[in-house]
Parts: structure tokens; sequence; C-alpha cells
């Protein structure tokens, strides 16, 4: 069965970030993740898998998990893909204390990661490989750079800028950006 391939659909504008240090992650918010299913994977929809006990969780030796798939509306079906129910510093949840959070939060968590494992969506974030800009400019100057930056009244449209620049720009102006990032936190904070 050949499934879609949407690798290099997802685009920097997508991407969050949460957490900082060793638990800073980028993502697509789930919502965002359906949408581009809808998009790009026409007739494609998640499914879970039941468990033995008619629900929807399956029992681990410590915690639970989600069956994930996805089912066309021609009836075909993808693998389902097994995702841990964690908590929020992905250590296993006693299968007794899960909650219906615990559940509905693993579901969306699971679509992401069956949608990159099955057609490569935001396949990109879970290998730590840059996401391609369609819309970045090669022929930008750093004088231009520089003017935009200093128009910028956030940390977040200075990273969005910062992800559009070529490689030797961001090379040049690394030190530059993260500064104005420091300065417009420093800011806000006041």
């Amino acid at each position: 069965m050949s499934y879609p391939s949407l690798s290099g659909v997802v685009t920097p504008n997508l991407i969050e970030s949460i957490g900082t240090g060793k638990y800073a992650a980028s993502y697509v918010n789930w919502s965002r993740t359906m949408q581009l299913l809808r998009d790009n994977a026409s007739g494609w929809l998640p499914f879970s898998v039941p468990a033995s006990d008619g629900g929807v969780v399956h029992r681990a030796p410590v915690g639970g998990y989600l069956l994930i798939g996805f089912r066309n509306a021609d009836g075909s079906e993808t693998p389902p893909v097994p995702q841990a129910i964690m908590d929020n510093r992905n250590n296993a949840i006693p299968f007794d204390a899960i909650t219906a959070r615990d559940i509905t939060d693993t579901h969306r968590r699971g679509i992401c990661l069956a949608a990159a494992l099955t057609f490569g969506l935001a396949y990109e974030l879970w290998a730590k490989v840059d996401v391609e800009n369609p819309y970045k400019r090669t022929d930008v100057s750093k004088e231009d750079v520089l003017e935009q930056l200093g128009n910028l009244k956030s940390p977040k449209a200075v990273r969005d800028l910062y992800k559009t620049l070529p490689a030797p720009l961001k090379d040049a102006l690394t030190e530059v950006f993260k500064s104005r990032v420091n300065q417009l936190e420093h800011a806000n904070k006041e």
C-alpha cells in the first residue's frame, strides 16, 4: 500500500516552541496537523485501536498506551502506531492513575507521531532537520535585515525573521539577533 508523502509540507510559520534548555521542543500544533492532513491527504482520518477491555487504553508493564492509525474513506488502513501515555516529563503514568485528560492529550500527540511515521508529515521536527521556508529570500542584504530587525517589537518576530535568513546571513548575524531578543525580553518585563 502506498500512502501520501507529506514531507516538506510544514513551513516555519507553522512551528511553535515550548520549554527551555534540554526540555525545549519544536512542534506543530495538533489541530494544524489535522488541517494539513485534510488539505494534503484527503480521505485519511485517525482512528484508535480498541484495547481488549473495550476501552482505548492498552495496558503496558508500567502505564498504558494508545494504538493510533489512519483509515482512508476507501476502507484502507495504515498500521497502528503505539503512543505511550506520559506526564509532562515523558514518564509513564501508572495505569490506574491515567485520567481522561491524559488520554485526550496522548491521542493528539499520537496523531502527530503517527502522521510523521506514516506520511512523513513534520518528520523534519522529529529528525531535527531544518524546515525549509518557501518564502526565504536569498538576495537580501545585511543592511536590509538590520533595518527590519530594528523595527521588530517582539522576540517571536525576531526569531521568525531569523528563520528566513540564508545561512551566510544567519552566521554573520546570530549574535545581533540574540542581543535583540534579549533586549525585547528585558523591555517586556518592565
